[in-house]
């Protein structure tokens, strides 16, 4: 495939939503048809981070569209690694903080976030400053042990036939994801799709059985609510980990279909989407729609 560069894939991205804007509504719901997801990717650009969450979830519908008050919310951020904000290997804190806190205003009494961290969990919560910016928004933040995972069967997976998968990501009425958009030695990239990793028991397993198969197949059976992908600043050397050079593309994306928000999210690191074998895997499962010249890409600037 022809590699093309990142002024190429916006141009392309930004000719598809043009077009989609300009047909009726009927007729772009048919080009999808197939896909179970929303086929439309909302980039907010700033640097008020919760006023640029506020503008995407107004775009969306607002909170109501995902919850009503007195439902259980579970955010699945990036917090792996014992690092700084700074650093962009974890999900900005000050997006979790204001996303905790905007659930709890529409009516979510305690919004609940977990990671099966890579670093100490202790360490990696409290140097990524998830962890103050949790507890001031009037969140739960734990760090997933034996006990909270439950065994579930993949049915639709090729690979990834049955999972250990953290139970608060199981059963809640709004699942958000919120990933940081990163570098990965192993994956190419680490977006949406990716972040589950952070959700199950063994992590390992995946890379151990086929990883890029085995990011596809989790989403055969978790779909999240909510996608918020922070690409405020985006570390584009020495990941997953850093600490290593970053860029700042100013941006949240925001979406429910996961194949089409780490497909725009990709060119932001000058990546053709199918060049990711799992983007490329999860379209053509079905999954999603990495093909940004079927996407909806809306920009908005605050």
């Amino acid at each position: 495939m022809r590699k093309m560069n990142r002024r190429q894939f916006l141009e392309i991205a930004a000719a598809g939503g043009s077009l989609l804007l300009l047909r009726p509504f009927r007729s772009t719901a048919r080009a999808v048809a197939s896909l179970d997801h929303t086929t439309s990717v909302w980039v907010v650009h700033g640097t008020d981070i919760p006023r640029m969450l506020e503008t995407g979830i107004e775009r969306m519908g607002g909170w109501s569209s995902f919850f009503t008050p007195g439902q259980k919310v579970t955010l699945k951020p990036n917090i792996a690694w014992a690092s700084t904000p700074e650093q962009g290997a974890n999900t900005n804190p000050t997006l979790v903080g204001a996303c905790v806190a905007a659930c709890r205003a529409a009516g979510c009494t305690e919004p609940i976030v977990c990671e099966n961290t890579c670093s100490p969990s202790e360490q990696a919560f409290r140097m990524s400053g998830i962890a103050e910016a949790v507890k001031k928004a009037g969140g739960r933040l734990y760090a997933l042990k034996d006990k909270d995972y439950r065994t579930t069967e993949l049915p639709k997976a090729k690979i990834l036939k049955k999972a250990d998968i953290a139970a608060d990501v199981l059963d809640c009425a709004c699942l958000i994801n919120m990933p940081v958009a990163k570098v990965h030695g192993g994956a190419g990239l680490t977006i949406s799709l990716k972040n589950w990793m952070g959700a199950v028991k063994d992590r390992g397993a995946w890379h151990r059985t086929g990883l890029h198969q085995c990011i596809a197949d989790f989403s055969t059976r978790i779909k999240p609510s909510l996608i918020i992908v922070d690409a405020t600043r985006i570390l584009v050397t020495n990941g997953p980990r850093g600490p290593g050079k970053l860029e700042y593309p100013d941006q949240l994306v925001f979406g429910r279909d996961p194949v089409a928000v780490d497909a725009y999210t990709a060119t932001l690191f000058n990546k053709d989407p199918f060049a990711i074998p799992y983007i490329k895997i999860a379209h053509e499962m079905g999954l999603g729609c990495g093909d940004l010249s079927k996407v909806n890409v809306k920009h908005l600037h605050v």
